[in-house]
């Protein structure tokens, strides 16, 4: 994911000093824009650094300084939020304890059934955060399908009768699956 901030100094803070990403790749783009018409918004002059976030996965931000920074990232499109993995429940709570330490609230925790997971909005740039931990295998060979109607293309990318084998229902409160149906 790439998005744009208005602070740079403050989401590298964030992200590599306070979250633990280590800053990759710290790029001062020339002026005029170098890829004109690539992606929005004009890049000439603009910082852009790579943040670490898995072993192939960065988070990148562009620095535009008039940028106007949205209470509501989602609202121009810049996606619904983040989702970052973690490698386990204790460094879930680890990763918990540390955004609260650090005057970070917690939105929500919550047990999908096949991740339990954490929110938070970034405080520098207001990104819709998300850490989880896998509960669930959620792999071929033992997917996690809860959908009771899948799409068409669904049941072409995994046959009607795995899914109806594999399928999982939530419990009436919408979270965590009860198990594949009889």
């Amino acid at each position: 994911m790439a998005f744009v901030t208005n602070k740079m100094d403050e989401t590298v803070k964030f992200y590599n000093g306070l979250l633990g990403f280590p800053l990759v790749v710290t790029l001062q783009l020339p002026n005029p824009d170098p890829f004109p018409g690539a992606v929005p918004g004009n890049l000439g002059g603009s910082r852009h650094y790579f943040f670490r976030i898995s072993e192939q996965d960065t988070i990148a931000f562009f620095e535009f300084s008039d940028a106007e920074a949205y209470a509501d990232n989602s609202l121009i499109g810049a996606g619904n939020h983040l989702a970052i993995t973690v490698p386990s429940e204790g460094e879930l709570q680890k990763a918990k304890a540390l955004l609260e330490e650090n005057g970070v609230k917690i939105k929500s925790e919550l047990d999908h059934g096949f991740c339990h997971s954490i929110y938070f909005d970034d405080p520098v740039n207001q990104i819709a955060l998300e850490f989880a931990t896998w509960t669930h295998p959620c792999d071929v060979e033992e997917p996690f399908l809860q959908d009771p109607n899948p799409v068409p293309a669904a049941l072409d990318a995994i046959t009607a009768e795995k899914y109806q084998r594999h399928q999982l229902r939530y419990s009436p409160d919408g979270h965590g699956g009860e198990g594949p149906r009889d």
